[in-house]
């Protein structure tokens, strides 16, 4: 059976027109929504994030304040453990003095005489007059012997001289033993 057609052509034309109209009507508005709502979107999370950079950028600042102000802390620090590490090497090497004295009054021979006593770190420079040159080298025996290796090490005479008189001036150096 043949199709009767009711309808002009112009009108059949004119209504898929008009409904392709409203569907492109209705694609456009739902672009449009997902469109205001994506911008809504994007912008809720940019806004989001730009608190987070300024809350960063913040703590950023007061950390670097923290930091310049213990720079000078630990810079006092420093300078103060330098000066404390010379007060304890002195420390120590005065408190083992008394020590080194009671040995070393028990070790010098009759007829030896100290003139000077240098302490320079762990280095004793002793000066002294001997009646003989066998006091010297008693002297010398007592402060390498055992007893002796307790306070001093290393011992060495630097100088050894006779006046006219026969009396001999020495001069000694050792490294004390903390």
């Amino acid at each position: 059976m043949a199709d009767i057609n009711l309808l002009p052509v112009e009108e059949k034309s004119a209504e898929r027109f008009e409904n392709l109209y409203k569907k492109l009507v209705i694609a456009a508005i739902f672009l449009l929504v997902f469109t205001a709502v994506s911008t809504l979107a994007i912008l809720g999370f940019f806004s989001i994030l730009s608190t987070q950079r300024s809350n960063l950028v913040g703590r950023v600042e007061v950390s670097s304040a923290t930091i310049e102000d213990l720079k000078s802390v630990e810079e006092l620090q420093v300078v103060v453990k330098q000066k404390t590490a010379v007060a304890d090497k002195i420390i120590i090497v005065r408190s083992s003095l008394g020590d080194v004295f009671q040995t070393l009054v028990q070790l010098v021979p009759q007829g030896v005489f100290f003139t000077d006593m240098r302490f320079s770190g762990l280095k004793v420079v002793i000066s002294g007059r001997a009646r003989t040159s066998g006091d010297v080298a008693g002297l010398v025996a007592q402060l390498v012997s055992a007893r002796g290796n307790q306070i001093f090490s290393a011992v060495a005479i630097d100088s050894l001289s006779s006046d006219e008189a026969g009396i001999y001036s020495f001069v000694l150096s050792a490294q004390l033993i903390k």
